[in-house]
């Protein structure tokens, strides 16, 4: 089995990156089912899939302006979904808030920015920086000022603060929704977390994940090792649906949002931001009990430094019963803290 296998088993391989090309991992308590690990060699999954047109760098794939309220919003859905998934919130609350759901390039049906060259590092974070430039020239355009930005997940937790960093002047507040900072191992006993430094990070991601793994990586494989439905929401239906949905965007362009967020960590950037951040977090009940397999926790919950928790502007809340979309599964108590967090945000 090449060097890493998948978004579920990424945490463990950093410390192993210059030491070993090869390496097997226990299975996430399905023993009995065998996980597909099939490879295209005649793929490359890291660059623009001939003839495909794109969308310049820079730009969103889509905005949806919904309601009137005095405050304003920006939604920035996490990896694999578009602004839609907001839509049962935008509109139940559309008399409280005006809100803006962006759907960052290559996702929800668009097209993706162009794909650049192969000696580029991972680490430049190409496509998740043009994500901040389209979503500030959306404020600068539509004159948006003192708004709340609500990143979730992963890479719309990374746009969200960074957007926060760039614009100081025009972002109020930060609501970051069952969102991960950095890569983070589960194992943290065996993997120690201080050992895997950015650099480790970065450099594991150009020279081995992804001209290794990620470039001939097939979609079966890929769907078959990625999130998983109970990853998403509590009831199943809800949660398949959402599996469906993040399963829809062309492959090149999940495998490079997901390389730039395996590059980076976001917890300097946070610790530095002065404006109120609020990190509201699933309780992830019973999604995975053996601690070696509990990769959900990893990303939502440990990958956030005691330092950035501690701040004084800084507030962190767990919502129980509840997974990466939280407004579906416990809407009442995230409309309550999300209206609380922004009524002391003041006018």
């Amino acid at each position: 089995m090449h060097m890493g296998v998948g978004i579920r088993h990424i945490q463990r391989l950093f410390l192993l990156i210059g030491l070993l090309a090869v390496m097997r991992l226990p299975l996430l308590a399905q023993n009995a089912c065998i996980r597909i690990m099939d490879q295209d060699t005649t793929q490359n999954n890291l660059i623009d899939p001939p003839g495909l047109a794109t969308t310049p760098l820079g730009t969103l794939g889509r905005v949806e302006k919904v309601g009137t309220g005095p405050r304003s919003m920006i939604l920035i859905p996490g990896a694999g979904f578009g602004g839609e998934v907001f839509r049962e919130f935008m509109e139940a609350n559309k008399d409280t808030y005006t809100m803006y759901a962006v759907t960052l390039a290559g996702f929800g049906g668009t097209l993706p920015p162009p794909c650049p060259p192969m000696t580029v590092s991972y680490g430049e974070q190409t496509w998740t920086n043009a994500a901040v430039e389209a979503v500030g020239k959306l404020m600068e355009s539509d004159g948006i000022q003192r708004t709340v930005v609500l990143g979730h997940w992963l890479t719309g937790t990374q746009v969200a603060v960074r957007l926060a960093q760039k614009y100081p002047n025009r972002v109020s507040g930060v609501v970051l929704v069952s969102g991960a900072a950095t890569m983070y191992p589960t194992d943290t006993v065996k993997y120690p977390p201080s050992k895997i430094t950015l650099k480790v990070k970065i450099d594991g991601t150009d020279k081995y994940m992804a001209p290794q793994w990620f470039k001939t990586v097939t979609r079966e494989t890929w769907d078959d090792n990625n999130f998983l439905p109970g990853d998403y929401a509590v009831n199943p239906i809800r949660a398949l649906r959402l599996w469906r949905w993040a399963a829809t965007p062309m492959l090149h362009t999940w495998i490079r949002y997901l390389c730039e967020f395996n590059s980076q960590d976001i917890n300097p950037a946070l610790d530095s931001l002065t404006v109120p951040v609020m990190l509201m977090k699933p309780g992830l009940e019973g999604n995975y009990s053996d601690p070696g397999n509990d990769y959900m926790r990893a990303f939502c919950d440990l990958s956030w430094k005691p330092s950035v928790l501690q701040k004084s502007n800084v507030r962190s809340v767990t919502i129980n019963d509840s997974r990466a979309f939280i407004w579906f599964d416990q809407p009442k108590r995230f409309n309550e803290e999300l209206q609380s967090f922004s009524a002391g945000l003041g006018k």
